[in-house]
């Protein structure tokens, strides 16, 4: 029903509907059709390499970096990490279209990274 609501709406000013949701499909990794990325970390000063089955979160946290995170499915937005540079692919249902066009931040429990993207953590 809320992705119909989002059809019919589709040429409205954006900000004007908001839904809630309360699971996310796109979160889930399958790791027979994910690509490994890496992520670089300008304040710490080193890179992790997050798997296709695993999480920027899990990556992060092995790592020894503490990343705060509630629903880990993409939908509180506890979890958004800044970034500098790279592209992101958004599957959260935090952010706006807008938002994720700017690629500036991303939710590290499901979104992943293309290639490289260099995080300010």
């Amino acid at each position: 029903m809320v992705e119909e609501v989002n059809r019919h709406c589709l040429d409205w000013p954006q900000g004007t509907v908001h839904v809630e949701h309360f699971s996310s499909v796109r979160a889930t990794l399958d790791s027979g059709k994910e690509e490994s990325f890496e992520a670089s970390l300008k304040d710490s000063k080193f890179s992790v390499v997050v798997a296709p089955g695993e999480t920027l979160l899990h990556a992060l946290r092995a790592a020894g970096i503490d990343v705060a995170s509630d629903c880990e499915e993409g939908l509180c937005g506890t979890c958004e990490v800044p970034v500098l540079y790279g592209e992101v692919d958004h599957r959260d249902k935090v952010l706006s279209g807008e938002e994720k066009s700017r690629s500036i931040r991303m939710m590290a429990c499901c979104s992943r990274g293309k290639g490289r993207i260099e995080l300010a953590l």
